[in-house]
């Protein structure tokens, strides 16, 4: 199955090098025989960066486990770097794009957010809106 992955994150995880890693093989434990208790099958891989780790003990070949430790990192490390991206995009849409209007008494300017209109801070004091009114039947 496919994901479609917003780039900025595409590009956080294309961006990670080997030393960017940690690739760890131990011998994992439980039922599965001689063999399972002398090869070092089971493999952990941790992003440095993050600490975000994931680890497969399911296969006894090194490299089955390999592979399904960097799916389960990739799949970890779209979901932190998506959580941590919408994090971004909130704290960034919480300022000024709430308010309908900023008053700038010292530049002596109004700004209405929704229509980009500028008008004078003493003359929209007074009354005078037709700017914004205007810009809102033009928007």
């Amino acid at each position: 199955m496919r994901k479609t992955v917003p780039k900025y994150v595409a590009d956080k995880i294309i961006g990670t090098t080997k030393k960017d890693l940690r690739i760890q093989f131990f011998r994992a434990s439980g039922a599965g025989g001689q063999h399972r208790n002398k090869a070092d099958t089971a493999c952990r891989i941790i992003h440095i960066a993050t600490g975000i780790t994931a680890e497969a003990t399911d296969s006894r070949s090194q490299g089955d486990n390999k592979a399904k430790a960097w799916i389960k990192l990739v799949e970890r490390l779209i979901a932190f770097y998506t959580k941590q991206m919408s994090q971004e995009e909130r704290r960034m849409n919480s300022g000024w794009s709430e308010k309908i209007r900023t008053y700038h008494q010292v530049r002596g300017v109004v700004k209405d957010h929704r229509t980009g209109a500028i008008n004078g801070y003493n003359e929209t004091l007074d009354g005078d809106i037709d700017k914004f009114i205007e810009a809102m039947y033009l928007h």
